[in-house]
């Protein structure tokens, strides 16, 4: 005989974007926002009974209705205010909300470039579970010096060389736990994006593990609420090109960038 097992529902991939008016300059969020729900729905699975189902048509124009009051630069508390009003229904167990914002850049008082690689990024969760997360994805960073490997184990299939100063980039993916909410979300983000980039840049490293354990440092050294920070650093590997084959002196300064495969480290740095 057939159970259901763990099921869930929502609306992802929501695009909402907002000018916030000012006296002087406007600002402008540009997010899109993803809502999983938990709860007692086993019956539209088993019996077609969907009388519980919210449907997600509805929120996503709830997401867009929500959004006229509360969607500010405060990207957290627009995804708690979203979770609870649908943690608020009766057939809701527990509420997900997703949310990543692009980030542009003001050009004048109402202009902004955009088109970068950066997200800005939260995760609220409200019902059984409970918990608050600020984030960051495609941060790139590249430097030219300041990072080795060496010392590492070799058998019969290590063909890598031991370097001591390399080239070394990576796009940054950091999750980090609030253990109390700051009182500015949106500058909190600021100051950890910035202090992942100052350590990046200021401090040398003896591996991307041993980076990203300086980079957390940094993080929770800068900002007192945060509890841990999750990294996952993919190295972006610029690959030495041997010049030598074409009967040239190499001097080790051009590369051959690859996509694939690439090195995949990831790592939580606690108080």
């Amino acid at each position: 005989m057939a159970t259901l097992g763990p099921h869930r529902w929502g609306k992802s991939e929501v695009r909402v974007s907002k000018i916030h008016r000012g006296e002087v300059a406007d600002e402008f969020s540009d997010v899109t926002v993803s809502v999983l729900l938990e709860g007692d729905v086993a019956a539209a699975h088993t019996e077609g009974d969907n009388s519980e189902v919210i449907p997600t048509d509805t929120m996503r124009n709830t997401i867009y209705g929500l959004a006229q009051e509360h969607l500010t630069k405060d990207l957290e508390g627009f995804g708690v205010v979203l979770a609870e009003h649908f943690l608020s229904r009766e057939s809701v167990g527990q509420a997900t909300v997703g949310l990543a914002e692009r980030v542009w850049q003001r050009e004048t008082a109402n202009g902004f470039v955009g088109g970068g690689s950066v997200r800005r990024a939260a995760r609220i969760v409200r019902g059984r579970e409970t918990g608050t997360r600020g984030g960051v994805e495609g941060l790139v960073v590249l430097k030219t010096r300041g990072s080795a490997f060496s010392g590492f184990p070799t058998d019969e299939f290590t063909i890598l060389t031991e370097k001591e100063d390399r080239l070394l980039a990576t796009s940054i993916t950091a999750w980090w736990e609030y253990a109390e909410m700051p009182g500015d979300t949106a500058a909190t983000w600021g100051m950890v994006c910035r202090s992942m980039i100052d350590s990046f840049f200021a401090e040398p490293s003896a591996s991307v593990q041993h980076q990203g354990y300086l980079m957390g440092e940094a993080v929770l050294a800068a900002v007192s609420e945060i509890s841990e920070i999750s990294l996952r650093l993919p190295n972006q590997h610029h690959l030495d090109f041997d010049l030598t084959r074409f009967d040239m002196e190499d001097h080790g300064i051009v590369f051959q960038p690859v996509t694939e495969p690439y090195g995949d480290i990831a790592l939580t740095i606690r108080r």
